[in-house]
């Protein structure tokens, strides 16, 4: 078994996958893993053709993209000890896990330094980190900040941050067009808002509850969130607006002096105010705030 296994996911990207996975194939020692996630042009097809030895996964029956749930169905594609996930569009040195694996230690996670857009998401850990973080969080939908909330779930068990020289890898340039083209939402930058907000309240309430959320309540969060901002954005994308997450949702006891008066009912609850600021024409950058 190699001791390294790297883990694509494509879903309209074959052409970028014709000039990574070649690369990803030569490494020596490394193992490789291909989730095909309903892929329009038949990604499992070609990389069966021409590269037997990679292990590829199917994903039937689906229109829209989960980069979360892709990279969990290939980490349980494997057993290797050391996951590395790359995108279909991040091209990797030659010499690229000859010069990783000697930086390897228990205990880390290693990211790009420096990091590009499209090289931000690349994370190589051990996979049964992975395990013990609950994978990737499939509640996120569409582009943005996925990637950077398993590297804080990754922080919350205790490992600590590590890099690896970013000069090793390269990208593939596309548009934004063709970044969101299976997403279920086009506005890229107003759906990385919403991405954004509920990373920020999730990371809020795993450190008040010191645990790790349950698929149910990272749900209720989200689903909050979007109908909140999407509400704000049909009358006044830039209009203040208030997200209220109920406590009691998530388990969390009253206090015990709420059994010792007269009070018999207490509703309990975060509330965040919300704004997006005007920025340059690129996009726009949303403040969250817990109130008082």
């Amino acid at each position: 078994m190699a001791e390294i296994c790297c883990i694509t996911t494509c879903m309209g990207r074959l052409e970028h996958l014709k000039q990574t996975l070649p690369r990803t194939v030569a490494q020596p020692g490394v193992s490789v893993v291909v989730v095909d996630y309903s892929c329009p042009d038949g990604a499992g097809d070609w990389v069966e053709a021409n590269f037997p030895q990679v292990r590829v996964v199917r994903v039937e029956g689906e229109t829209l993209f989960s980069r979360s749930r892709a990279r969990n169905l290939g980490a349980a594609a494997t057993d290797a000890p050391w996951l590395a996930f790359l995108d279909a569009d991040v091209l990797i040195d030659p010499g690229f896990f000859d010069a990783v694996r000697p930086l390897l230690r228990p205990g880390r996670f290693y990211s790009p330094h420096p990091a590009a857009l499209q090289t931000y998401g690349a994370l190589i850990v051990e996979r049964s980190a992975v395990v013990a973080a609950g994978g990737d969080d499939e509640t996120f939908v569409g582009w943005g900040s996925e990637d950077i909330d398993v590297l804080e779930a990754l922080r919350f068990e205790g490992l600590k941050a590590a890099q690896f020289p970013g000069g090793l890898l390269g990208e593939i340039p596309h548009s934004n067009e063709l970044r969101t083209a299976v997403q279920s939402h086009q506005d890229l930058w107003f759906q990385g808002q919403i991405n954004s907000v509920y990373r920020g309240i999730k990371s809020d309430f795993r450190r008040l509850l010191n645990r790790k959320l349950t698929a149910d309540e990272t749900r209720l969060i989200y689903a909050e969130v979007s109908r909140v901002l999407i509400e704000t954005e049909k009358m006044d994308r830039f209009a203040p607006s208030w997200i209220r997450i109920n406590l009691d949702a998530f388990g969390l006891q009253p206090s015990p002096i709420f059994d010792q008066t007269a009070i018999t009912q207490v509703e309990r609850s975060i509330t965040y105010k919300i704004r997006l600021e005007k920025q340059a024409a690129d996009g726009v950058a949303l403040i969250a705030e817990p109130t008082e």
